[in-house]
């Protein structure tokens, strides 16, 4: 029983290996499609002598040609005569299609389903109205239509994908960054003390008035060179601040221009994907079901093995 299984497996597994996975491509067109005006000969059905049938037709015929598929319109001549036209169509002669009548001539139509390869048929001819004749025959023709004047179906050209555009990183302006200037406010200068004279008889009361002036004013001067001092220390202090403020500004703008460039990337690179399995996908699932038909058979195998087995 085990045998009979493996022989099973091995026998599906062959047939889905040497069945083609591509399909075969369409025949291509012999002829472009429209309405052309074909000339033709009329033969005999042996070898390469002309019938005199030619004379009691209308060359050239009308055809009709959609998919290298022809319709054939012919004039009969003395219509009376024409007792049946039958042409080949596949394995079978069947009778031709009458399009319209007008005194003793017949239009008649048929199908061809290649141009190019001679075209059997019957008649059977019966000559009347000409006193002390008669013709009664049955023949077997051929035609043979000269399509060197029908021309080919134009070649489609294939649609070309233009490339994906190549994402460019715009250039970040670079900007300078002032240092605010802050204007300095100078201080108020002290007055100056103006020395009265006063009429004073008392030395000591004069020189004790001297040295509070000249104190006073070595107070202001250090007043004002400490204030001189946090100034342009404040001043040096908010520029380093600009400046860090700028870098870090332009440090953001890049990178913002580089996340933005990254899904552009990530998106090209998605489409492409997409129209890769497009293209796979019809293969994969004529794969698959190849597969789960050789699977099925392998069971079908089985289940008949197993049931040999128990009779």
């Amino acid at each position: 029983m085990k045998r009979n299984l493996i022989i099973a497996m091995a026998v599906a597994l062959v047939t889905v290996l040497f069945i083609p996975v591509m399909p075969l491509n369409a025949a291509a067109a012999t002829f472009a499609d429209g309405e052309y005006s074909v000339p033709f000969t009329v033969l005999k059905d042996i070898g390469n002598e002309r019938s005199t049938t030619a004379d009691y037709m209308v060359s050239p015929a009308k055809v009709q040609l959609v998919n290298d598929k022809a319709t054939v319109t012919v004039t009969l001549k003395n219509s009376s005569w024409w007792q049946y036209f039958k042409v080949q169509n596949g394995g079978s002669f069947s009778d031709v299609q009458v399009v319209s009548e007008s005194g003793d001539q017949r239009v008649v139509r048929f199908t061809v389903s290649d141009l190019t390869k001679m075209v059997n048929a019957k008649i059977h001819i019966i000559v009347t109205g000409i006193p002390g004749f008669e013709y009664d025959n049955k023949y077997d023709i051929r035609f043979n239509f000269n399509t060197s004047s029908i021309p080919a179906p134009a070649v489609e050209k294939p649609v070309a994908t233009p490339p994906p555009a190549k994402v460019t990183k715009p250039e970040t302006p670079k900007t300078e960054a002032k240092p605010a200037q802050k204007t300095v406010q100078k201080p108020a200068q002290t007055p100056t003390v103006n020395k009265t004279e006063t009429a004073t008889t008392t030395e000591s009361v004069t020189k004790k008035e001297e040295k509070l002036t000249v104190n006073e004013t070595e107070k202001d001067k250090a007043e004002q060179s400490g204030e001189k001092t946090e100034d342009a220390t404040e001043l040096s202090t908010e520029t380093e601040d600009a400046s860090e403020d700028a870098e870090a500004e332009e440090a953001d703008t890049e990178t913002a221009l580089d996340d933005e460039a990254a899904e552009v990337a990530e998106a090209v690179e998605e489409i492409a994907i997409e129209e890769v399995k497009d293209e796979k996908s019809s293969n994969s699932f004529f794969i698959t079901i190849m597969v789960l038909t050789a699977v099925l058979i392998a069971a079908i195998v089985f289940m008949f093995a197993r049931k040999r087995a128990r009779n």
